[in-house]
């Protein structure tokens, strides 16, 4: 029986005082009377209104802000079976904004559940005779979402990434948009697929965040759609003409065929592209390219940027055009190249990176971060003097615009963590970590700032896989690095590998690769083979050496340091593992063996600040040192306190240029 059956079963057979409708008996004597019900919140119809929080996209978008209301379903099963789809009245719902997280404050459980979202609003009447459609999009929602408006289902979708759902039954006047969210997954899913203590799988990696994470817009749709835009910016020289390469995606909503005039406006250029036909109902990709012919480059400490506004016109003859949409947003021009000796070239300089790994967790606010936080965060890293971070999926596209701004490179991660040979041997598990690397490209190809797409985190790392990849991995990164390429083939396809003595230092599968992502905590975690039972724990000492030999396998692939740190929690003794001390003078000895290294292209420390993991935590500390569920190996606390790391990293990092000239 497959396994979410299974659990959701011994759900229903744990739960049944919440499945229970009446026909009880009242309480005995002594037993006190069961708690009443809170009021039903007052409803509340509204306007949507504000502006976007993020400046990519197009015009027309509003936020579906305001009030939300919102009921868990620790059950699973009861708001299918009750249809809270379409309930008429507020009774069990409570009032709440979004974007919202039902468990943000949770340290204990951890738990995998389903919370029902919902929202009154109406929307501006349309003239007559008009060809308009509305759009509701999510930015995200962990995991599984399914959508309903006035009671019909409209939309189901999985995943990390942003999604659209056409408003296909709107009412005049009062409208109700109803989302159900589920954090359950399931053995073959691509993160948070490990059992976990309270109902089955939905742990691994870090806290299992449920509700809608991200903001919810809707957005008017006028004849024809710009869908997305893609900007691929491409120098064959250093000091020559940019070539510009423009995607554009039109759909027309109508049943008449359209010609539709795209044009650009870059900086104070115009630039037009010849009138295509749009099928009745269809979608079309249109390419078109220019040229800049001295362009001012982004990178560190320069991050030239270039805000581009797209529009499309409709030819109405006679009547002449139309504007029918607006798309906008910003992009930036670089070269990034790969060496011989392992080197990554950025504008014609070598690189030497140094930043921390950023995670989407607060203490208030869990995986629902605000705009101040993610400033926050941000800010932390550019006091550091950080020019690299990294995530273990996409971040929040917030984040992507500040690192564009303040010329902050990223290494991102499709969300396929710690997936075993096993899996991958499955068809099905490879064309759902392929989907994920496409959404991760098409959704943040226009920054500037991303350098790397990593297909894989630590793959085949777990059981008897020991760094062994089997032929269904190797296949699957064949196959997904093609289409990321076919998408972008100015960025860097990469994994991450684990780092443990005894393990394969190449693979068949680095052929498809750029470079090499290495999470290494030699002198922590134990760092050797597991049926290794004659080599002692690993060392710091022993670091050096591990990585002249992943080079001496690898001699053209560059090498990231992608992970390193130790846990610190406390002040302690320089010898007590878990201590700020022992954390302190660690992650020096370690950046030291990394910057001796010249195919060492970067240290990414993990992580920026702390953040939940599942309830028995230790990350590798002792008892009395750890605090679970906080991961402790991060620069800050929790609770934005600093570390006395952070502070020795900062004095280091700020002295260390990101870019050296060739050949030093």
């Amino acid at each position: 029986m497959p396994v979410l059956i299974t659990t959701l079963l011994l759900l229903l057979a744990l739960a049944p005082a919440a499945l229970a409708q009446g026909g009880g008996q009242g309480p005995s004597s002594g037993q006190q009377a069961p708690a009443q019900p809170p009021p039903s919140p007052e409803l509340k119809v509204e306007r949507p209104g504000g502006k976007p929080l993020v400046y990519e996209g197009q015009t027309t978008r509003k936020l579906l802000g305001g009030t939300w209301y919102f009921r868990q379903d620790d059950t699973t099963v009861q708001g299918d079976a009750e249809r809270w789809y379409a309930q008429d009245d507020l009774i069990g719902w409570s009032e709440i904004g979004v974007p919202h997280n039902w468990n943000a404050t949770d340290t204990t459980l951890n738990r995998s559940s389903v919370g029902w979202y919902r929202k009154e609003f109406t929307l501006p009447r349309s003239p007559r005779r008009s060809n308009h459609l509305w759009k509701v999009r999510f930015e995200g929602s962990n995991y599984r979402t399914w959508v309903w408006l006035n009671g019909k289902r409209i939309g189901v979708y999985t995943g990390y990434f942003p999604f659209e759902v056409n408003l296909s039954n709107l009412e005049r006047g009062r409208n109700t948009l109803v989302v159900k969210v589920s954090s359950l997954r399931s053995n073959r899913d691509l993160t948070h697929w490990r059992p976990a203590a309270f109902n089955g799988f939905g742990t691994g990696g870090w806290w299992n965040f449920g509700g809608l994470l991200r903001e919810v817009y809707v957005r008017r749709i006028d004849t024809i759609d710009i869908e997305d835009v893609h900007v691929l910016p491409r120098l064959r020289k250093l000091r020559g003409p940019a070539k510009v390469e423009v995607r554009v995606r039109l759909r027309n909503i109508t049943d008449e065929e359209r010609e539709v005039g795209l044009s650009l406006a870059v900086g104070g250029e115009r630039f037009s592209f010849d009138p295509e036909t749009v099928e009745p109902n269809s979608e079309r990709d249109v390419t078109g390219r220019f040229t800049i012919d001295r362009p001012k480059l982004w990178q560190p400490g320069s991050p030239a940027l270039y805000p581009m506004t797209v529009y499309a016109d409709e030819d109405r003859g006679r009547r002449g055009t139309e504007r029918r949409s607006v798309y906008k947003l910003r992009f930036g021009i670089k070269k990034l190249e790969t060496g011989r000796g392992g080197t990554i070239l950025l504008n014609g300089k070598r690189l030497n990176l140094r930043g921390a790994s950023i995670h989407e967790d607060d203490m208030q606010e869990g995986g629902a971060l605000s705009p101040g936080t993610r400033r926050l965060l941000v800010s932390r890293l550019r006091d550091l003097g950080g020019t690299v971070t990294r995530s273990h999926y996409p971040l929040h596209p917030h984040f992507l615009e500040l690192f564009d701004k303040h010329g902050i490179l990223y290494w991102v991660d499709a969300p396929v963590w710690q997936v075993t040979n096993g899996n991958f041997a499955q068809s099905a598990v490879r064309a759902a970590a392929k989907r994920a690397v496409q959404l991760t490209v098409r959704n943040n190809l226009n920054h500037p700032s991303v350098m790397t797409w990593s297909l894989a985190n630590e793959p085949a790392e777990t059981g008897s896989d020991l760094g062994v990849f089997g032929s269904g991995l190797i296949r699957y990164i064949r196959d997904a690095s093609a289409a990321a390429r076919e998408l972008d083939d100015t960025r860097l396809i990469a994994i991450e590998r684990q780092s443990r003595i005894g393990e394969p230092p190449t693979t068949p599968a680095h052929r498809y690769l750029d470079v090499l992502g290495v999470n290494e905590y030699f002198g922590w975690y134990r760092s050797v083979r597991e049926d290794d039972t004659a080599h002692p724990d690993s060392t710091t000492a022993d670091l050096s050496g591990f990585l002249d030999g992943i080079h001496a396998a690898n001699p053209n692939l560059p090498l990231v340091i992608t992970e390193y740190g130790a846990e610190g929690s406390k002040p302690g003794p320089v010898e007590q593992k878990g201590s700020h001390e022992y954390q302190q003078r660690f992650v020096v000895d370690h950046l030291r063996v990394h910057g001796s290294k010249p195919y060492v292209n970067g240290s990414i420390h993990w992580a920026l600040r702390d953040f939940r993991v599942h309830p028995q935590w230790s990350g590798g500390a002792p008892v009395e040192w750890a605090t679970p569920p906080w991961h402790n190996k991060s620069l800050i606390n929790e609770d934005n306190g600093r570390k006395p790391a952070y502070f020795e990293l900062r004095s280091r990092w700020r002295k260390t240029k990101p870019l050296r000239r060739a050949g030093r």
